[in-house]
């Protein structure tokens, strides 16, 4: 008789994020193929956005990003309070290596929208037709993988992931953020956004 031997996945709070950024970069490289793609691009990197903000305020221990509703069941705390936790000294006093950082006027404008405007609505998606217009997707992308740099390096997200993990979560938001800037959309985008020269 064979016997089989169980196989086992494990993954934490950092893997799970991890994953995510790895995901979100794969489809990445497929959207000027498959522009629909952008839709996964949009709903790995929330996922891993989140993944990374629950990690960093997490500290040591795990009640920290949870709550209890009234009867008693532990909820995890939502997108937004996540981020803004990761952000607070008073929350992230329990990490060695958080160092303050302040989010730009732009990032926090592309995570609303890759929040609010986007993947809630894929994630929800009500019966109707759809079309988005896609070139505001390479900034608001850029400014979210940015902030997940920020989030690993300015906390003990840093040393929890540790050797190739570390190593690998900076590789993907730097050959993501490489990808992006030599992207037509991009191109285009900053070209749009350029005032002309007038001549006087």
């Amino acid at each position: 008789m064979t016997t089989v031997t169980a196989k086992w996945i494990r993954f934490d709070e950092q893997t799970n994020a991890l994953d995510y950024l790895e995901k979100s970069f794969s489809f990445l490289q497929t959207v000027e193929q498959n522009p629909q793609n952008w839709k996964w691009v949009i709903i790995t990197l929330h996922s891993a956005l989140y993944g990374f903000a629950i990690s960093a305020c997490k500290g040591t221990n795990y009640e920290s990003v949870v709550t209890k509703t009234k009867r008693g069941h532990e909820r995890l705390i939502d997108f937004d309070e996540a981020l803004r936790r990761s952000q607070d000294p008073t929350w992230m006093r329990v990490n060695i290596n958080y160092r303050v950082f302040e989010l730009s006027l732009s990032q926090k404008e592309s995570i609303r929208k890759l929040h609010k405007v986007f993947r809630n609505n894929f994630e929800h998606f009500t019966p109707t037709s759809w079309s988005i217009e896609i070139h505001g997707m390479p900034m608001i992308i850029l400014d979210c993988f940015e902030v997940i740099r920020l989030l690993i390096i300015y906390s003990d997200v840093s040393w929890r992931l540790r050797g190739t993990k570390i190593k690998k979560a900076k590789s993907i938001i730097f050959q993501a953020k490489k990808l992006i800037q030599h992207s037509t959309l991009y191109k285009e985008t900053v070209l749009i956004n350029t005032p002309s020269n007038t001549t006087k």
